[in-house]
């Protein structure tokens, strides 16, 4: 995994950069390339930190409230400092009701959203190298150096987490304040090509594609993460006994969608009965519910209502069935418990495929699938 990482890396910085050589314009945004890793379905990210040439392996968490990685696994960077107890960049790090130490040093809580484990922390300074929309950059970011059992759980190979979520040092913060850019988060997750920016869709994907979106009002849940509300569910197009609405959590750390128990019964007793051109076969885990078919049969879509009927999310194809061998495709929505932190929670494989554009500045989430045309515009699903 770590040489096809490096590759794409060096293979998209080097587009970026030779196809933005004569802009002169000031610093737009950044840009991170991102892969999927096979084993746990975790999305990866690298970037370069401090004045170290070996690049740091993280895993891309939407909800995560900063940047952390292990200070102890062999990176070295003679730019690190920690940062004072005193600080204004420990008053920014502080979240919520959490207190973090006013001593010499920084100390504060830092969480492994994947396993749901955290640890105390260091926070601490360097210099960020990074490839932008416009021209190549560096700047000065704040992150913790946690302790290297805290990543237990993660994909081999990676040495912490890169943070997403709605907090003043998570790294979309840190770089619109560093770049003087809109508060936003672009993000396209896929097997071998995902990207995560601080540029606009029109920036990244092209003036198409940021027109091809549709939006949907976009609200903050617990800790930072970024939530969704849904009117309503359906399958086959028949609207399920499902009371709305219903808050809809997206995560990139959680590989398949999760229900509450008693909307995932509602929901696979319905799906049971409208994939009538499959035979139901014992379930394999994680998956409650498997079927045996050909390859040529198609599974019926699963679309969520957002703030309207004439507003859905289709899941549909590879973001609903997987294929699990021996002619078995399990469906990709598991039951997340009877009290899970949010009614459902999106994983990643529905994710994949769709750009997302989160506008933090009006609270809105736009979405729309990559097509394979030249052009790479994005299509919404037809209704």
């Amino acid at each position: 995994m770590a040489s096809c990482l490096n590759l794409f890396v060096f293979s998209f910085l080097s587009i970026l950069l030779i196809s933005n050589s004569q802009i002169t314009n000031p610093v737009i945004g950044v840009v991170f390339p991102v892969i999927r890793d096979l084993h746990t379905g975790q999305y990866i990210a690298q970037i370069l930190l401090g004045d170290s040439s070996e690049p740091v392996k993280l895993v891309v968490d939407l909800s995560g409230l900063l940047l952390w990685f292990d200070c102890s696994s062999g990176h070295v960077s003679s730019s690190r400092s920690l940062v004072s107890g005193s600080s204004s960049g420990c008053l920014k790090a502080k979240v919520g009701d959490e207190r973090v130490s006013r001593n010499a040093e920084c100390d504060l809580l830092v969480r492994n959203g994947a396993v749901g484990i955290a640890a105390r922390g260091e926070l601490a300074r360097d210099v960020l190298s990074f490839g932008s929309v416009s021209s190549p950059g560096t700047v000065d970011v704040l992150f913790a150096c946690a302790p290297s059992w805290l990543l237990r759980g993660l994909a081999s190979g990676v040495q912490g987490v890169m943070g997403l979520g709605r907090a003043q040092i998570s790294l979309p913060s840190q770089l619109a304040a560093e770049t003087n850019d809109r508060r936003r988060l672009t993000l396209f997750l896929s097997q071998s090509n995902g990207v995560v920016s601080t540029s606009s869709v029109e920036d990244v994907f092209g003036v198409a594609a940021s027109k091809a979106l549709v939006y949907t009002p976009l609200s903050s849940g617990s800790s930072g993460s970024y939530v969704i509300n849904v009117k309503s569910i359906r399958v086959d197009g028949k609207r399920l006994s499902v009371d709305g609405p219903l808050s809809v959590e997206l995560s990139t750390v959680v590989p398949y969608t999760m229900l509450e128990s008693s909307v995932y019964t509602v929901l696979a007793e319905a799906y049971t009965k409208a994939a009538t051109n499959a035979k139901s076969v014992a379930p394999i885990a994680p998956f409650s519910l498997c079927f045996t078919s050909s390859s040529e049969v198609e599974f019926p879509a699963v679309d969520l209502s957002l703030q309207s009927e004439m507003v859905r999310w289709r899941i549909h194809g590879r973001n609903l069935m997987v294929d699990v061998g021996g002619g078995v495709r399990c469906l990709g929505i598991v039951d997340g418990g009877s009290n899970p932190v949010s009614p459902i929670i999106m994983g990643g494989l529905q994710l994949e495929g769709f750009v997302l554009d989160f506008d933090l500045g009006n609270s809105m989430l736009g979405f729309g699938q990559r097509t394979r045309s030249t052009s790479e515009s994005l299509q919404p699903e037809s209704l």
